[in-house]
Formats: structure tokens, sequence, C-alpha cells
């Protein structure tokens, strides 16, 4: 249409060149100057009708996604897919070349600023320091105009009719904040006309799923199999946040942070819930759809990104369906048979596309903090990565990586063949005032899953120290499995123990989730043995005799035992002190009620009970003292100063 306009307002200019009129047809005025220049606007063609009632129309509403947004009530998913419409009317246009340029868009004349140099930004608000909050307050008071919407196209590639659904949402409240976000559900059926399909009433060969850079695949009959289509409609899991799509319920390592689906609770968009428009392959030279065409960024322009291991997320809005840089069509677009192509199939995640990693991803541990803090990870053998006291990184784990992504405070420590039988300890060290967040993922072989623990919004500064053991016992609740498949499950028992003083006594602690403090019920020694003695105010007549360490019972060696006397003349109340492997920080044993008489000579048993000896046992099922390497013990009052300390 736009080539007739052109040849028509020609014909009519060369007569007016010759001093004649030609009332027929005449250019369009020329628009008031601004203040600021900026583009010509380019003459709209008449609006197509829209194929409401077509046959593609049909095919993608009877196969349109069943959404899945996160419901957990400490942390719910706080926007759905939108129209642009909504994201338009929030938002100014503006130059990234020229500040100065402001313009109020609006969905029919979008494209007069197509070109890649513009962008959409939410008015009054910037993402770099605005809270989430002011963000959801601008959109709520708008999102009761707009429907759940979804943008479906229709196309025979070389090999399969695919149905596109593209979702925008609004604002990407991740770890890589910014405005606006598209994401895709992709499905690929035989290649036949969409009437041939419906009357043939033909399902989907396989589907595809966008994941930040890349996604998964996976075979419509897997995902019958696993119960994951609720009639012809596929389940969409969308990460809280970040919107990545998911075919299963869980927590998902990305490489910046994880993606998390929820478990249990979610607020579920229908296909009926859902405006499904169709993008029919005209649709960009129409009025109604023409904001195919622009070409800038769906969200402010912010110019930098993250990058872990060669994986970018973007600090910026993103492009829309059609384009990605320069004004290049965007692969997802344009090759969207060769897109699927490279994508993991299912339960493979989707970085596995960009980084090879030693070991098996499905037995690989993360340990991961955002916040001032230097992360250390132990395993059950005293192994350790993290940095020494001069910064200098420290690995003894094998094949251990420690990520830290430019410009942050991220610190992520990968540890490939991991399972929680190893028993890690996690630890932090403040180095700033902020708030923590660790994350912790660890396979658990004998539960056929990852377990996922969390510790969020720690308050933490330069004299903090964070500590938690993984422990194989510590039971969480009952993981969801399919098919055998690698899912993942919450631990909910680990208690995080925090030091606030940096008096190396670790007086609080934290169930998982968002930090709740609470009076520690033990009290725990420094993470590192101090090079000098008890002072002589601490020091006293109570002390470690011997470590018996070469157990004689079998491999668990349940017979070790720590020996202590009272050397003095007087009786000792040793009520809430505590006797600790210091090596490796755990365990410990927190003595009840008791006097030690003088002379006396007890024992603390690996996990065995002798009444004789005083009664006293770790309750340790594997040992605790190591007979190939140096070990010590160390014993504190009630107050948390240490008393006595022994070496072998």
């Amino acid at each position: 249409m736009r080539l007739i306009s052109f040849i028509l307002t020609v014909i009519c200019l060369l007569p007016l060149a010759a001093g004649c009129s030609c009332p027929a047809t005449s250019p369009a005025p020329a628009p008031e100057p601004a203040p600021v220049p900026s583009p010509p606007p380019m003459p709209a063609p008449p609006p197509q009708p829209e194929p409401d009632s077509s046959d593609a129309l049909q095919l993608a509403s009877k196969f349109c996604p069943r959404i899945y947004l996160k419901g957990d009530p400490e942390a719910k998913e706080n926007f759905q897919p939108d129209p642009v419409q909504l994201m338009i009317e929030l938002s100014l246009l503006r130059d990234i070349g020229n500040p100065a340029f402001t313009e109020k868009p609006t969905v029919s004349d979008l494209l007069r600023w197509f070109q890649s140099d513009y962008y959409l930004d939410v008015a009054d608000l910037d993402p770099e320091e605005d809270s989430i909050d002011a963000y959801k307050t601008a959109y709520d008071a708008i999102k009761e105009n707009h429907k759940p919407t979804v943008y479906a196209r229709v196309t025979e590639g070389r090999d399969y009719t695919i149905v596109q659904y593209w979702l925008f949402y609004y604002f990407n409240d991740w770890r890589n904040v910014h405005e606006g976000d598209w994401e895709l559900v992709q499905l690929h059926f035989p290649r036949q006309p969409a009437e041939e399909l419906l009357a043939n009433d033909e399902l989907p060969v396989f589907t595809a799923y966008s994941q930040h850079q890349a996604g998964q695949r996976m075979s419509w009959s897997a995902m019958e199999e696993m119960g994951l289509i609720s009639g012809t409609h596929p389940a969409v899991y969308v990460a809280q946040g970040s919107h990545a799509n998911y075919f299963t319920p869980g927590q998902f390592w990305s490489g910046l942070d994880f993606d998390d689906t929820g478990l249990a609770s979610w607020r579920i968009i229908d296909p009926q819930q859902m405006d499904v428009v169709l993008l029919t392959e005209t649709d960009a030279a129409s009025q109604v759809h023409e904001w195919l065409e622009f070409q800038g960024y769906w969200g402010e322009y912010l110019g930098f990104s993250v990058s872990v291991l060669g994986l970018k997320f973007g600090q910026r809005g993103p492009f829309g369906p059609q384009w990605s840089e320069d004004g290049e069509k965007s692969k997802r677009w344009a090759q969207l048979e060769e897109w699927v192509t490279g994508l993991p199939e299912y339960p493979k995640p989707f970085w596995t596309s960009f980084l090879s990693l030693p070991g098996d991803w499905a037995k690989l541990a993360v340990f991961s903090i955002f916040s001032p803090a230097n992360l250390h990870v132990y395993d059950s053998s005293g192994n350790h990565v993290g940095l020494d006291e001069d910064g200098k990184l420290e690995k003894t784990i094998p094949g251990a990586l420690f990520i830290t992504p430019e410009g942050t405070d991220y610190q992520t420590i990968l540890v490939p063949d991991a399972d929680v039988k190893d028993e890690y300890t996690v630890v932090a060290d403040g180095t700033g005032s902020g708030f923590a967040d660790i994350k912790v993922q660890i396979p658990d072989a004998a539960n056929k899953a990852k377990r996922h623990l969390e510790f969020i919004s720690v308050p933490i500064t330069s004299t903090t120290a964070l500590r938690a053991t993984i422990k194989p016992e510590i039971l969480a609740e009952v993981p969801v499995i399919y098919d055998n498949r690698s899912v993942t499950f919450r631990d909910k028992n680990t208690i995080l123990q925090v030091d606030t003083d940096g008096d190396s006594i670790f007086e609080i602690e934290s169930a998982p989730g968002t930090f709740s403090q609470r009076q520690a019920t033990t009290i725990s020694p420094p993470t590192t043995i101090p090079d000098d003695e008890p002072s002589a105010a601490t020091r006293s007549d109570v002390r470690i005799n011997r470590i018996f360490y070469e157990g004689l019972e079998n491999k668990a060696e349940s017979d070790e035992y720590v020996e202590i006397q009272n050397w003095g003349n007087e009786p000792v109340d040793m009520t809430g002190w505590i006797i600790i492997n210091f090596t490796q920080k755990y365990p410990s044993f927190k003595f009840p009620a008791y006097v030690i008489e003088p002379g006396k000579t007890i024992r603390v048993y690996t996990n065995e009970t002798h009444q004789e000896w005083g009664g006293f046992s770790f309750s340790y099922k594997e040992p605790i003292w190591s007979n190939i390497k140096p070990d010590t013990a160390a014993l504190y009052n009630a107050q948390g100063q240490e008393i006595s300390r022994r070496s072998y």
C-alpha cells in the first residue's frame, strides 16, 4: 500500500511542477516544527482488517498456554502478560543520542520513530533510583483497564507450521532490573495449513520456551506423560521477576541468579482469561500493529549489562519481537526454526548451550551470595573455596569455580560432582553494609532431586559473619518427582548462624526464607583459630586432656571422644559450655546443667553414651576427628570465651 501511495503522490506532483494543480490527491501537510528535531512522520497506510475469525486465530486460541505466576505470600510475581498499550500509556519516547528529546507516543503513531536509537521510558521513574514499589504503584493505577494478553503468530516454516506466543511484561524485577520484558512460547506442528491442522485435530510435535539468552525444548508427548498439558493448553511456569518460562516448577540456576517459579502456590491465568491477539505477516503495515516495526527498546536504555562466564544479562529494555541490535531482524522472528535447533532438551538447562562446566550438570552444586561479603564453601573433608585474607583465591575442592561478575558484589561458587551427603558449610564474611541474599542448591541423590536453600535480606556489615551447614539428615518438604527427572525442593530446616559484631560468637540465627532474627540456641565459636592461647582472664582449671581420634567401632568410629578434666580444687559450673571440632567448625556439643567436681574427668563421645564418663555425646553419625590430618578441639564457656584448646 505504501508503494501505491508513493506512486500516486509522484503522479500528482508532476503536473504541479508544470504549474497545474491536481485536486484528486495532495501531499500530506508537513509536521509542526519541534523544539528538538525528530524524524518526520511516516505516511500511514489504510488499516487492514483483523482476521478475528481466521483459522490461524482458532489454532492459536486452541493451544494458548496456561500461565502460572508465582503466588507465594513471601515473594510473588508482581506483573502479568499485558498488551503493549499499557507500556505505551505509561511511557515517554526518548532518543539515546539526544537526551533533550521527548515525545508522548501512541500505539498508532509509534512507527514514526521506528529507528533503533529510540526507547520507551516509564515517565518519572528510573530503575536505578526508584524502588519496585514505585513501579508497581504506577502499574496498579491502570492495570485494571487492560486484560492479560498474548500475541500469537502462525506461520509455515520449512519443516513445521509454527505458532508463536509473545508475552510482554511491564517490568523485569529480577537480579538485572529493567523496564519492559518480552518472552516467547513456541509450538511446532506438522507442516500443514492451519485449516487442516484444526480439521485433523493435529497436536504439536514439540514446544520451546524462552529463558534469558536461549531456552529449552520438550516433546509434546513427554509433556503429556508428565501432566503438563491441560486439555490442549501447555503449562508455562513463569520465573518470578525474570519471566523466564519453564516446563516444570522449581528453582533453576541461570548463571546470574536462580529463576524461581514457586513450588506450590500460583496465580493461574487460564487461556479463557486472556486476549489472544493474532499478528499476521502483514500486520506491520497496519495502524493496529505497526508497533511491531518499532526497532527501539521497550524500556529505559541504561547502556550496560552484567556478564557471567560470557552470558550477558542486560540492564535495559528489550527489543521487540522482530528486532535485535542495529535494526537487524531477530533470529526468534526471522529464523524461528533455526532458533530452536540448538536448544537443549528438557531437563538439560538452557545455559548448557553456552557454558562448558566440569562434571555432569545434574550433579552441580551452586552457592551464591548477593551482598558486600566474601563467600566461602567447605566440604566435610575441610576442602575450601574462597578468598583468603590477602584477597587471593584458595581452591582445594576439585574442579570448583569461583565467579565474581565485574562491577557487582555478587559471588558464586560452583562445585561439580556434588551431593548433599558431602555436608557443605557456607560461610560469608561481611565487607560492607547492606543486605545479603544467600542461595544454595545441592544435588540430593537419595531423593533424586536438588535441595534448594535461601536466606533473604540478611542485615550485614563489615563485622558480620554468617554460617550455615547443610546436613544430609536435615529433612525438607517432600520433593515432587517427575518421572525420576531432576527437580528441586526447599530446605526449610537448615539454620543460618549470625555473628553480628565480629567477636567470633554467633549470637543469633534465622530459619530459611526472609531473615527473621531469633536468639541462637547454641553459642558458636569463631570461624578461624586464633594464634594466641586463652587469656588469663578466661583461663580455667578445666582443660581438654586428650582427643581419642582412632575409633574402633567400624567406619562410624562412634567411640571417638574428647576427654575433659577439672584440675582445680573448686567445682566448676559447665552449664551452657560448648565443645567443638574447631578445624571443621562443626559439630558442636552444648553441655546441659552440669557441675564438674575437682579432679573429675569426663568424656564427650562421637555417638555413644557412657554414664561412667558423664553420659555426654555429640550424637553424630560420622567420625568427627580425622585419622589422617591434624584436628583441633576447643572448649568455650557459656559467655563464648575460649577456655581450652587441644590439637593432635
